[in-house]
């Protein structure tokens, strides 16, 4: 296993999401939870603009909002083939790192990848995660086919990483339920 490294622009108060936060300086595939806007204070200027905000459905602990430029947006646009922000949820966007002019000076920055949604499929459970909710799904007298359906899978190893901990906790609470019944 890598060992992360840490970036000399790192910097772990910053409200956003920058180049300097990708673990290793590698592309990150990542889903969308929300995409609204915010209004969002210049830190040197102390003022603040409206801008695109998403926000992701990984729990990371590097992991912060995304501020979209028009160019992340237009790329979001191509890989979700949605026209409004608020019907990406749940789409997944590739984010790299690239450079651009700033002032000068040739830049690095986050780009949004214009890849299309099947090229993007999400991380899915291990084997050992799998077998834990099968045995859940016995303990809560609830249906693999049922549960299936349910999370619009075909199979459980389908399942994404990061639905995981919200189906354990249900899957726990219909168990706990079923007992008291």
């Amino acid at each position: 296993m890598t060992k992360e490294k840490t970036h000399w622009l790192q910097n772990p108060n910053k409200n956003y999401l920058g180049h300097q936060d990708l673990p290793n300086g590698k592309d990150v595939i990542l889903t969308i939870d929300t995409a609204e806007w915010e209004a969002v204070e210049n830190p040197r200027t102390k003022k603040s603009d409206d801008k695109r905000v998403v926000k992701f459905q990984e729990r990371y602990s590097w992991l912060k909002p995304f501020i979209i430029n028009e160019t992340n947006a237009a790329n979001i646009l191509k890989s979700t083939g949605e026209k409004y922000m608020e019907d990406c949820t749940d789409k997944r966007i590739k984010i790299t790192i690239s450079q651009t002019p700033l002032m000068g000076e040739v830049v690095d920055c986050l780009r949004v990848s214009d890849k299309k949604q099947s090229e993007l499929p999400p991380e899915t459970i291990s084997h050992k995660l799998r077998d834990n909710i099968e045995r859940l799904l016995e303990e809560a007298n609830m249906d693999k086919v049922e549960f299936c359906e349910l999370m619009k899978i075909s199979a459980i190893s389908e399942l994404p990483t990061y639905k995981y901990n919200k189906v354990i906790l249900r899957l726990s609470q219909k168990k706990e339920e079923n007992a008291n019944n």
